[in-house]
């Protein structure tokens, strides 16, 4: 996948900051969010719109110091709209929504 992203890494969120993202391969677009907790926690909430809806988000839960990445996150949680689905069915989701947006790009 390309991704165009300002000048920064991916999962390098600035504190407080929000970030959109556009694949150029499959047309998926997404905004990242970071939030921080009063506790030293951050988290950083990833969502996918789908059209007006529904959207599918992902949220990493990790502490305010570290760069958010696989290894440093403490929990995940995944939704479709405002429902909580498991990890594999938001996968699937995703990938069956970029694989429309792909042959979109490509007609």
């Amino acid at each position: 996948m390309e991704v165009s992203v300002s000048e920064s890494n991916e999962l390098e969120v600035v504190q407080g900051d929000s970030k959109f993202y556009s694949c150029h391969v499959c047309g998926d677009n997404w905004l990242s969010v970071r939030e921080n907790e009063a506790a030293g926690e951050s988290r950083v909430t990833f969502v996918h719109q789908m059209g007006i809806s529904p959207i599918l988000k992902r949220i990493a839960f990790f502490q305010r110091d570290d760069i958010l990445q696989d290894a440093t996150v403490d929990k995940w949680e995944y939704y479709f709209d405002d429902e909580e689905i498991d990890e594999t069915e938001w996968q699937e989701k995703l990938e069956n929504r970029r694989r429309v947006l792909k042959s979109i790009c490509t007609n």
